[in-house]
């Protein structure tokens, strides 16, 4: 698949001069010539630098210093570490394009590029990492799932916050400081597991928004607006809702804790 044929197989979507962040599955597109960096360009195309494109470019794994996931001493964040390995190639790809800029969170950063795209960004703080995204809610954004599900819309994060769940966390991370140092960075309300967010999808009303076939899955167009009004309607019925299952995911554990402490 070319650069021209996603943009065509994106246009239903009307996505000229929107705000949108992207969650992409490469794999979800088949056979793409040029790989992810294509689909960063189509994105472009379709976008235009009339509005904006957003992209997680979230280093966690790698630099969380108290994340049961790191194996050895974490990286300190700078701004060319690679994105993790579970964002995505297509994200990886498209905050080494020219043009792109990235946030300087150090295990939520995130890469934009058109429009509104230091605007959006500028609005990171260390205790606020969902700040571009609350950015993009304003400007009347949307969330792009380019063949990936709920599991990836981060800006469902955004519900927990103005909900006031009581587990969202203070970690610590590290990161390279404009004197070229390493320095320990406290952070506050960050996110943790959104594997439980499928849970939504039997909440979506599929005509509040559109979609097109892929040739794996689907690309869906929600309103970010729409997204969290849902999702803030699912923690009302059950603050436990997002609480994944799986035994071994210490960031659900830590989670069931908090509420039973809130006594929720």
């Amino acid at each position: 698949m070319t650069r021209d044929e996603i943009t065509a197989l994106l246009a239903p979507l009307q996505l000229r001069g929107n705000h949108v962040i992207v969650h992409a599955s490469l794999s979800a597109l088949g056979t793409v010539a040029g790989g992810a960096e294509t689909v960063c360009r189509a994105l472009m195309q379709s976008v235009t630098d009339a509005g904006t494109l957003l992209l997680p470019a979230f280093t966690y794994a790698e630099t969380m210093a108290d994340s049961g996931s790191v194996r050895g001493r974490p990286a300190a964040y700078h701004p060319d570490i690679p994105v993790s390995r579970e964002i995505g190639a297509v994200a990886d790809a498209f905050r080494k394009l020219p043009g792109s800029v990235r946030s300087n969170h150090p295990t939520h950063s995130f890469a934009a590029w058109g429009r509104h795209a230091r605007e959006v960004l500028s609005t990171q703080r260390d205790n606020n990492p969902l700040g571009p995204l609350k950015k993009l809610n304003l400007l009347r954004g949307h969330t792009l799932l380019l063949g990936t599900g709920l599991v990836s819309a981060t800006a469902i994060h955004l519900a927990e916050e103005r909900s006031g769940m009581p587990y969202l966390a203070r970690r610590t991370a590290l990161r390279v400081n404009a004197s070229g140092h390493e320095e320990r960075v406290i952070l506050e309300c960050v996110p943790g597991c959104s594997v439980a967010f499928h849970r939504l999808e039997g909440e979506l009303d599929s005509q509040k928004f559109p979609s097109v076939p892929l040739p794996r899955g689907a690309a869906r167009k929600i309103p970010i607006r729409y997204l969290l009004s849902v999702a803030t309607a699912a923690l009302e019925r059950d603050p436990a809702v997002f609480i994944c299952e799986r035994p071994e995911c210490a960031s659900c554990q830590a989670k069931r804790e908090a509420l039973e402490g809130a006594g929720a």
